[in-house]
């Protein structure tokens, strides 16, 4: 059928409305290909959160306003609309801002955005209040997911005058952006901090920790709660494999915990019993950024009870730290008990009486087992860095402890209802008589079964053991009637050539009490004095010197007999001199 020119005209309406359908499809399709590139659903840590401003005031340089900075550190730009900021459960959205890759966005209440002559700001309403001594800020993409999580306390600053006010907090590398505490210092800028701007502390550091086992604690009779020190790979710490408990229990699912995801909870298949002590190991566990512990992966456990009197006990203080070195209080359990330390809580006692402001010690309900250890500071790597913490796993962070005078106090510690479990009366009168310099050295508990606030239950830390043992057994022990004076100098011979075999030649003693000098001299088969080792040196109930050869002009003596004069005595009238020899030798060629 020949069509008319109306025909025609109809038909070609019909194809032009199809292609014009067609080709709005095209451009819509192509649109979100194009959008898409903007906002791409993000991964976690894609955005960090880079900076905080949690006390503003006294001010260095910059506008008495809080702040947080966020940071694009992936490589696509991310869209912000309908994300959300937490600062301790407290919400805000933020608005619809593309940010670029490795771009900064400054966060602030509106009231304060003129204040900063930057054009990478955005003024939040009722933007919420960053607490000054900690706070857990969450950053959560549209979707509620976790981008990104800091959990700061006022410990981060390290002590010193940054912690005081008008210093920001820096990440330090964002390579390593769960890496928490380890990866953020107070800034270094002059005005204290670096808003909108690289931050002053950024640095190409090497992440060098792991993800080690903290403690356990029960949520109930088959729900255990592990803590971990950083932030676990959150789908290989869901694999109930990695864990195992003792009893023939099994582990039948496990859940990771944001927004830190350094806590699994593991469901169990039968009750965890009473008066029992199990252990829970983590294996192969790897963190997030693929490191893996293989020193601290399990723990203790029970049912915790509610502790008495003398249950737990105060064991050793330090009152009077270095500069720049945070105090600490260690417990020792002394029952037969699993105990909550939420159960627990730490103040002063005033001169007229009155107790101080209750400490929480914030470990979300870790268990002091029987015979544990624990010591409470601000500042654990600062600690450690100064003292050697044996057994770093009974160190653990709170946000303050109670005040502590230099010349003497009184530190209580109690129920969360108020009943007293032990009081220390503190001076700097404890300390050993013939100590010349206080500052930095401790006070450890010598007896158990003596109360407190009996003074002469109290000396210093021994000088061998470094004049302190945070979170491990005192240097310094109550007299023990059956372990007798014992000294020994080994291996006899030595050889110090560097090769890795009896390179060194070590004095150890083991003392029956506490309390006893040291005097340490090496002399030749002549009489001649080649070396010191100690002098007036304050003794631990054990403790070792070790000798490489090296006389006191810095050179390596001759190969031959050596005798270790030793002299010990204390202040009680107690004298004992001993020699030990020993040979030193060189390899023939």
């Amino acid at each position: 059928m020949a069509l008319t020119s109306g025909n025609r005209l109809g038909v070609k309406f019909e194809n032009d409305k199809l292609l014009f359908m067609r080709l709005t499809l095209v451009c819509s399709f192509l649109l979100l290909l194009f959008t898409a590139g903007f906002a791409q659903k993000p991964a976690i840590y894609d955005v960090v959160i880079h900076e905080i401003m949690p006390k503003p005031s006294p001010v260095l340089g910059l506008p008495p306003y809080e702040y947080i900075e966020l940071r694009n550190i992936s490589s696509e730009p991310v869209q912000l609309s309908s994300w959300r900021l937490a600062v301790n459960k407290r919400e805000v959205l933020l608005p619809a801002v593309l940010l670029q890759p490795d771009s900064l966005l400054l966060l602030c209440a509106t009231a304060a955005v003129n204040s900063y002559n930057i054009s990478n700001i955005m003024g939040i309403d009722r933007f919420p209040a960053v607490a000054d001594d900690s706070a857990l800020i969450v950053l959560y993409d549209a979707s509620r997911r976790v981008i990104h999580t800091v959990d700061y306390h006022q410990g981060w600053y390290a002590g010193g005058k940054a912690g005081k006010g008008g210093t920001s907090l820096e990440m330090i590398n964002t390579a390593f952006p769960c890496s928490g505490k380890a990866n953020w210092m107070a800034s270094t800028a002059p005005a204290g901090g670096t808003p909108g701007i690289a931050n002053a502390a950024a640095a190409n550091t090497i992440d060098p920790g792991k993800p080690d086992l903290l403690f356990a604690a029960l949520a109930d009779s088959i729900h255990i709660l592990l803590q971990f020190s950083r932030t676990l790979d959150s789908i290989a710490a869901a694999d109930p494999a990695h864990y195992q408990l003792n009893g023939g229990i099994q582990v039948i699912t496990c859940r990771v915990l944001p927004p830190l995801f350094n806590s699994v909870e593991l469901k169990l298949g039968a009750a965890i019993q009473p008066q029992e002590i199990y252990t829970v190991s983590a294996t192969g566990l790897p963190d997030c950024n693929g490191a893996i512990s293989n020193m601290y992966n399990s723990v203790t456990l029970g049912v915790p009870q509610l502790p008495v009197v003398n249950d737990v006990l105060i064991n050793e203080v330090l009152f009077y730290p270095p500069t720049g070195i945070p105090e600490f209080i260690e417990l020792y359990n002394a029952s037969h008990k699993a105990v909550n330390l939420d159960e627990l809580r730490l103040c002063a006692r005033n001169a007229v009486g009155r107790l101080g402001v209750f400490k929480k010690m914030g470990t979300g309900g870790r268990l002091l087992m029987p015979g544990q250890l624990l010591a409470l500071t601000t500042d654990k790597e600062l600690l450690c860095g100064y003292y050697n913490c044996r057994s770093p796993e009974n160190i653990q962070e709170i946000s303050s402890l109670p005040s502590m005078s230099l010349g003497g106090g009184d530190v209580v510690l109690l129920r969360a209802d108020s009943m007293v479990i032990d009081e220390l009366p503190y001076s700097s009168g404890q300390h050993f008589p013939l100590a010349s310099e206080l500052q930095g050295i401790s006070l450890e508990r010598l007896q158990y079964g003596l109360p407190a606030s009996d003074g002469a239950n109290w000396h210093s830390a021994a000088a061998t053991a470094g004049y302190a043992t945070p979170g491990s057994l005192n240097s310094q022990r109550g007299e023990d009637a059956g372990d007798s004076l014992n000294i020994a100098v080994l291996p006899e011979v030595f050889s110090p050539d560097h090769d890795g075999t009896d390179d060194i030649t070590k004095l150890s003693w083991r003392l029956p009490g506490p309390g006893f000098i040291g005097n340490v001299t090496v002399y030749d088969l002549q009489g001649k004095q080649v070396k010191y080792l100690a002098r007036n040196m304050l003794m631990g109930n054990t403790g070792s010197l070790s000798w490489d050869g090296i006389g006191e002009n810095a050179v390596v003596l001759p190969p031959g007999i050596y005798i270790f004069f030793i002299e010990i005595f204390n202040l009680q009238g107690f004298v004992k001199r001993l020699k030990r020899t020993v040979v030193m030798a060189r390899k023939l060629n």
